[in-house]
């Protein structure tokens, strides 16, 4: 094929520099795609740890809301209690007003007794006896 020995070597380098730089290009395309690759780990890492924190927070939203219920449920309790002896409060006034109102009647109607003639003149009469049992006492 080629006589000159120095031709051929120099043939050899060439073909060797050729296939040298083809694989210093893999080399570097394969580092690139390693490094994206890499990147794309860290993102997904990132994003997983985004989500457990989400999660986190959703669980803590969940238990604050929980909390909130069960403080609304007590107070609505704290509340149809206020209202039922709100109501027993009410009836019991409306019966003390009924009380008062027929007090207040028998009362009218014991003053006038006591304004009538015939108390009047009862009572006059009646005054030695009550005297008398004043001393006796």
């Amino acid at each position: 094929m080629n006589d000159n020995p120095s031709l051929s070597a120099s043939l050899a380098t060439s073909d060797s520099q050729i296939e040298l730089n083809k694989l210093l290009i893999r080399l570097q395309k394969a580092e690139e795609k390693v490094m994206h690759l890499e990147l794309a780990l860290m993102q997904s890492r990132d994003f997983a740890i985004g989500s457990a924190a989400q999660a986190g927070e959703a669980v803590a939203n969940l238990n604050k809301l929980r909390h909130i219920q069960e403080m609304l449920d007590d107070a609505n309790i704290h509340i149809k209690n206020h209202q039922n002896h709100i109501e027993r409060l009410e009836t019991t006034l409306s019966e003390i007003e009924r009380t008062n109102a027929v007090h207040r009647a028998k009362s009218r109607q014991l003053d006038l007794v006591y304004e009538s003639a015939s108390w009047k003149i009862g009572r006059f009469f009646m005054l030695p006896v009550r005297i008398l049992k004043r001393i006796v006492r």
